[in-house]
């Protein structure tokens, strides 16, 4: 047998041994010399323990998790030489959110100290919330310090992959432009994200209006709003930002609302000034430049804090109730108490039952002049304005849909595994994952904030963080032990799910809200949270429970990685005494 450790120079030669003996009534096979050889017999490979095969990984987008992984990859990864990743990314530039996202006041509601990789603190950011496009900026030159772009190839988007069995591979196809090519894949691994797939909302009539209509997540910066008729429809995160941009100079704005929302104040507020953001002083960016223990201890007391929030989410407890009452009672103070927009905006339902959003700034547009509110559903567009299910009708210059995005956690691209499985059909009802990473019927499959991840309750780089390190936790399992294809079986995802859903009734996300965390129901299963603290997510991850998965080999003998005795460390001549200490 040859030294390969290709998938197919196993399978051949063990087909090929197959197919020259004669199985015999004891489950073995007869050799040359008549003595009898086990099915697993393999012959002893002349190499060291955990001699690490060839892969190759192909992730699909380039912002936040495929870049950390690409810098774990490079800096980290004891078998980098082993694996050779390519990060398909369908814009013309990496970023991901922070490249899509122009509309006005885009801007992260997470301290700008802890919303960075881990591996490179910022010590210039300009403000203690950053806008969008710093924060593009920052992806872009850690980027270009590190190297990362050098595994990322733009304008290329994947439309889709297809697990072969044959080959334990994945095939997928890439267009750039109008060419579509096919790439083979060990590994494959979803980055893109959960707010990738923006769409417009489902009302009559939107594309016959005359006027500019835009949508929050696909800007065109070329609207200009000044002295406008505006529409805006929705009241989500995007929205609250939005509104404070654009009244000032619009003539007038009408935002539509479906429902309330709880309006909080800013995250970490206890760190600001006042409680709202701030710019920070040339003084204060050479101080943290100079002296990183400042810095590092000003991030770990933020990180501190914002993971704090955690078990104010839970029902009925102190902190809970604390939370409702305060919010409540900022929200009035903002609304400077007026009756009617108090009982139409102030929500009823638990504080953080839907997405917390801070919004600086938008409770006290909604009450200029120039700002109304409409709770009237809208009935359709017309060619002129919006007509809502009471008759009324409005005429604008210009319509925003800051409506959101979908949020079925399914891939914008195909998605076939194993037995012809569609994960888009097979998630149709609802969604559900191993610890957001691993979806049923997919093997050799990892994904970036999936279903019932911690996508809201801490911090989200801290997450990724340790969801690209468990990933490559398995890539090196899977180069170092002559692994075919690892696949979590079906009775651990379900075991991990029912699990979920009961700790889950414990938090507010199971509350009386319509949210995105129940995939836009009232009712019914979370299937965007994950059911504990990013504390809990990241100790349960370094856990690393491979008993969990089904685990095919290369060979017909699991342990053939295991070599001829000897060890990496002699083959190399190092220290091998290192063990006395």
């Amino acid at each position: 047998m040859p030294h390969s450790h290709s998938a197919e120079g196993i399978d051949q030669w063990y087909t090929q041994r197959i197919a020259m003996n004669q199985h015999s009534s004891n489950g073995v096979k007869d050799n040359s010399l008549g003595h009898p050889v086990p099915l697993n017999w393999i012959p002893a490979p002349d190499e060291p323990l955990f001699n690490p095969k060839r892969i190759r990984i192909i992730c699909v987008g380039a912002g936040f998790s495929g870049l950390m992984l690409a810098y774990k990859l490079k800096y980290e990864f004891k078998l980098r030489d082993a694996v050779d990743l390519v990060i398909y990314e369908k814009n013309h530039d990496i970023g991901g959110t922070w490249l899509e996202n122009t509309y006005p006041g885009v801007a992260c509601d997470i301290p700008a100290h802890v919303y960075t990789f881990p591996f490179e603190p910022n010590p210039n950011w300009s403000s203690f919330y950053a806008e969008g496009a710093e924060i593009w900026q920052y992806i872009k030159q850690t980027s270009i310090k590190y190297g990362l772009e050098e595994r990322v190839q733009l304008n290329s988007k994947v439309v889709e992959a297809v697990w072969d069995e044959k080959v334990s591979r994945w095939k997928v196809k890439i267009q750039r432009g109008h060419e579509v090519s096919m790439e083979e894949a060990e590994v494959l691994i979803n980055g893109s994200g959960i707010l990738n797939k923006w769409r417009w909302p489902d009302i009559e009539g939107l594309h016959d209006f005359r006027g500019e209509v835009a949508h929050s997540a696909s800007w065109d910066k070329s609207i200009d709003w000044a002295g406008k008729r505006v529409a805006l429809i929705g009241n989500g995160s995007s929205a609250i930002q939005i509104l404070p941009k654009v009244q000032p100079t619009a003539k007038s704005v009408m935002n539509y609302i479906r429902s309330p929302t709880w309006v909080a104040a800013n995250f970490a507020a206890d760190f600001t000034p006042e409680g709202k953001n701030f710019c920070y002083s040339e003084e204060q960016k050479k101080s943290f430049r100079e002296n990183p223990e400042e810095l590092l201890k000003l991030r770990k007391d933020i990180e501190h804090g914002i993971n704090h929030l955690f078990m104010g989410l839970i029902k009925g407890t102190e902190r809970q109730l604390e939370a409702n009452t305060m919010s409540k009672r900022i929200m009035e103070d903002r609304l400077n108490h007026d009756p009617e927009l108090c009982a139409k905006l102030i929500p009823t339902f638990e504080f953080g039952c839907r997405r917390i959003s801070p919004g600086e700034g938008y409770l006290e547009a909604l009450q200029q002049r120039n700002v109304g509110c409409c709770f009237d559903p809208i009935q359709r567009v017309t060619e002129n304005g919006i007509r809502t299910v009471d008759g009324e009708i409005v005429d604008f210059d210009i319509i925003i849909c800051a409506t959101g995005f979908d949020v079925s956690f399914s891939p914008f691209w195909k998605l076939i595994g194993r037995h012809g499985s569609n994960l888009a059909e097979l998630w149709e009802k609802q969604p559900n994952a191993y610890f957001g990473m691993c979806a049923p019927e997919q093997p050799n499959y990892f994904i970036f904030n999936g279903p019932n991840c911690p996508i809201a309750h801490g911090s989200l780089l801290a997450a990724i963080d340790s969801t690209a390190d468990w990933i490559l936790r398995w890539c090196e399992k899977i180069v170092s032990e002559n692994i075919k294809s690892v696949c979590v079986k079906p009775d651990a995802l379900d075991d991990y799910n029912v699990y979920t859903q009961e700790t889950l009734k414990r938090t507010v996300w199971t509350g009386g809200c319509r949210s995105w965390f129940k995939g836009g129901k009232k009712d019914g299963p979370v299937t965007a949270m994950y059911g504990g603290s990013i504390i809990h997510y990241k100790e349960i991850l370094e856990s690393f429970r491979v008993e969990d998965f089904d685990i095919e080999y290369d060979s017909p003998n699991r342990f053939r990685f295991m070599g001829n005795g000897t060890t990496q460390r002699e083959v190399r001549m190092e220290d091998l005494a290192y063990y006395v200490k």
